[in-house]
């Protein structure tokens, strides 16, 4: 079995963001088996007892040699899911990789070879997930290296689990914003899995797939032409298609997050479009608006299964469906949309994930924008109340988190804040107007010395609320 497969066949599948925060990101990538075809049964103190008696021995066979470089590298993989100390799973690797060249000193072997390269794939999926993406890059490129040879004899699996890295490394050069490296490793990529498709007819279609979606974010990021970007997700959803009709089910939520990525692509770049009428407009927009009610079907149907992941895609699906409703100001239909996600997932708001309830918060949050341009003040009064509520809990002890954690939450509710001081405007309240407008810039108050942009625009939104109320 290709090294890379067995790595990806462990990806976690990217978690789009609320909203209309659709594209790809760097992808963190969990450890999988790298010596042999089966998952290794991970006995810590057994591999520990056969690491000792194996470097007892002065002068060990090839075979010896293996064996001890896979059990530096089981016992990596089993620290690192206890979520040891990133220096000893390090250590392990680098004992890995010390055996592996000493073995490789004493003759070129291509399986030898193969496994050097697989424990600088492991080692920089490491640092991926360590957030050390320099690293990860600096690894990813020595398991290029020491693959390459295999790959220039015409090893097709070489090949694959080159072009593999490529497309993670990609991804981190598409994330620090090296963009014509993340271009040209997404390009090498898709052309050598395409090359070397009869390898692994299923898999190799699948990593096309994820390939096409990367490109078609790349592609969004340098402002490419619209067509270009929605022709890399149409790749994207064909393949998806053909795996599904061959029986790959497993690949319909990926599918429904095409739908949304092609849909997000269109919706962005028709905002910026003039029309020709109001009914040009129109149909445009229905048609992206298809897009994401055919993701709903999917996501809908996969979470009444039991798909937890695809249930949390589905209340994304919604919120970006009505986000999208309440920007071309179709304000009922954007209420309704609310309304269905904030009696559908209710449980979300007793979440132990911070992000989750905040994202909860922000269907109220939207579902009062509505109420507010539809004239229904205490409604949307009601509801700015429930959002303040969610992201104050988040503030509170219900949540174990630092401070640093905390902040991360506090634009939120200032935003929130401003909203409801809005709705209390509108009902003639100003006293609790201007209370709300002066809770909100106090928040802000530990953030400003960070410089960001963004806690300075909500701000000055506050200040001048408050300066228009007084």
């Amino acid at each position: 079995m290709s090294v890379f497969s067995e790595v990806m066949s462990f990806f976690s599948s990217f978690d789009p963001g609320m909203m209309l925060a659709w594209t790809a990101g760097a992808v963190a990538l969990p450890l999988a088996a790298v010596f042999g075809d089966d998952e290794p049964k991970f006995d810590e103190e057994g591999i520990r007892t056969r690491i000792a008696e194996l470097e007892k021995i002065r002068t060990r066979t090839i075979e010896q040699q293996e064996e001890l470089a896979e059990s530096y590298v089981m016992l990596a993989i089993a620290l690192y899911e206890e979520e040891a100390e990133l220096d000893e799973i390090l250590e392990l690797y680098s004992k890995a990789e010390n055996v592996l060249q000493q073995t490789l000193s004493q003759g070129e072997d291509d399986e030898i070879r193969r496994k050097l390269g697989t424990v600088f794939l492991h080692r920089a999926v490491t640092f991926n997930d360590y957030d050390d993406l320099e690293k990860a890059v600096q690894c990813y490129d020595q398991a290029i290296e020491a693959m390459l040879p295999l790959d220039n004899k015409g090893d097709g699996e070489a090949k694959y689990d080159i072009a593999g890295i490529k497309l993670n490394r990609g991804m981190i050069f598409h994330e620090t914003g090296e963009y014509e490296k993340a271009e040209k490793d997404f390009d090498d990529a898709f052309l050598a899995f395409r090359a070397v498709e009869k390898i692994s007819d299923l898999d190799t279609r699948f990593y096309m797939a994820k390939v096409s979606v990367a490109q078609g974010s790349l592609l969004r990021d340098l402002d490419r032409p619209l067509d270009k970007i929605v022709d890399a997700y149409n790749r994207a959803m064909r393949l998806y298609v053909e795996l599904i009709d061959m029986g790959q089910l497993e690949h319909e939520r990926e599918l429904a997050n095409v739908l949304m990525d092609r849909c997000t692509a269109y919706y962005e770049a028709y905002l910026n479009q003039e029309f020709e009428s109001a009914a040009e407009r129109k149909q445009k927009f229905d048609a992206v608006l298809l897009d994401v009610t055919r993701a709903i079907e999917i996501l809908d149907r996969l979470a009444a299964g039991g798909d937890l992941a695809a249930r949390i895609d589905l209340f994304n699906a919604y919120a970006t469906q009505g986000a999208m409703l309440l920007d071309i100001e179709a304000f009922t239909e954007s209420q309704a949309v609310f309304k269905q996600v904030i009696a559908g997932f209710a449980d979300f708001a007793k979440d132990a994930d911070p992000t989750l309830v905040s994202q909860y918060a922000a269907a109220f949050e939207n579902s009062g924008f509505a109420s507010m341009n539809l004239n229904c003040f205490d409604e949307a009064l009601a509801e700015f109340n429930k959002a303040i509520e969610l992201r104050e809990k988040i503030q509170s002890e219900d949540f174990d988190l630092d401070d640093e954690e905390r902040m991360i939450f506090v634009p939120s509710l200032a935003t929130s804040y401003a909203n409801r001081a809005n709705a209390f405007a509108s009902l003639n309240n100003l006293d609790a107007a201007r209370t709300d407008c002066s809770k909100g810039i106090q928040l802000l108050q530990p953030l400003k010395d960070d410089g960001d942009e963004e806690i300075e625009e909500i701000e000055s939104m506050l200040k001048a609320l408050l300066e228009n109320w007084s």
